[in-house]
């Protein structure tokens, strides 16, 4: 015999739905904390997906912990709070996380004191500078085609610490230009990513080009890997295990509509997927898998079928 076995069966992602009413429960009883993505997941560019409110109401009604965890720091906490209201629930800091929120509790995890150089939203830049952190951004306005006049303006010889990129509407050439530069000047300053998307879904059939991109031009060009605050980045697995007290891994489940950044983040983090197929990922690229990598340990059509499974 080889080393494998030509008839053993494929790793195949269970429908929800599906499940026998016993297998139903087993799932029910199998996790004590739901983290979920968002945009995708309880809600589109529309609005809340009809249904998601109920379901989490389900959720927290059997006890279970729902903790929204989104790649998305465009959108600020008031936005956030506003979207889960309008699916009839109130969330506050403690069960939201964004790379945003991840990386200010990295960096005061670190004891990090120093000026940032940060590419990112308004929002993003925002929430590290409420957390008093000293932020250096830009340049926002267009620069002249001018070696000459652009030179001073990437290599300022300010001290910065840190260097983070997340998802920025305006990233520039000479914006990164200007990290590559603080970078490159210190091999102590720090390198930290957020969101790693390499695509951002605005509809089932549209998607563009994400972060995930500028990360790597930076990382390639300095010859060293961000610390990923961003699914799925394993420094963010551990930070949200030690902050929400995640003793088993397998008492978690990962929600998400994203192949590449939820259902393996979950994986990484040893936490139980499930994908769902109303935002990034349909069932022919869920089939396309194969009893390849990273595919989900359950699906279903959408969040709000959870509530149908704890029917009983």
């Amino acid at each position: 015999m080889s080393g494998s076995d030509s008839n053993s069966s494929p790793i195949l992602s269970q429908r929800l739905l599906d499940l026998s009413q016993e297998d139903k429960r087993k799932f029910i009883d199998s996790f004590d904390y739901v983290l979920t993505d968002c945009d995708g997941v309880v809600w589109n560019l529309y609005g809340p997906i009809e249904g998601t409110g109920q379901a989490i109401g389900a959720l927290k009604a059997a006890g279970k912990r729902v903790v929204y965890v989104s790649n998305n720091s465009v959108r600020p906490l008031e936005n956030y709070q506003e979207q889960i209201r309008k699916l009839g629930h109130e969330v506050t800091e403690e069960d939201l996380v964004h790379p945003a929120v991840s990386i200010v509790r990295y960096l005061k995890s670190i004891n990090f004191n120093g000026l940032i150089y940060a590419i990112g939203s308004n929002a993003f830049l925002k929430t590290l500078r409420d957390a008093g952190y000293e932020v250096l951004s830009g340049p926002d306005d267009p620069q002249p085609e001018s070696l000459q006049v652009v030179i001073p303006v990437i290599h300022d010889k300010k001290p910065v610490k840190a260097v983070i990129v997340d998802y920025d509407f305006n990233c520039s050439h000479i914006k990164l230009l200007r990290a590559e530069m603080y970078l490159k000047c210190d091999q102590e300053c720090l390198f930290i990513g957020g969101a790693t998307d390499y695509r951002v879904v605005f509809t089932p059939t549209y998607s563009s080009i994400g972060t995930g991109y500028y990360t790597e031009i930076l990382e390639r060009s300095v010859g060293r890997k961000a610390v990923t605050l961003g699914k799925p980045g394993t420094h963010l697995v551990q930070q949200l295990k030690e902050y929400y007290g995640i003793e088993q891994d397998k008492r978690v489940l990962f929600v998400g509509d994203m192949i590449a950044q939820d259902v393996a983040f979950g994986k990484v983090a040893g936490f139980q997927t499930l994908l769902v197929l109303t935002g990034g990922s349909s069932k022919a690229e869920l089939d396309a898998l194969g009893d390849g990598d990273n595919v989900p340990d359950y699906y279903t059509e959408s969040f709000a079928d959870l509530e149908i499974v704890f029917k009983k």
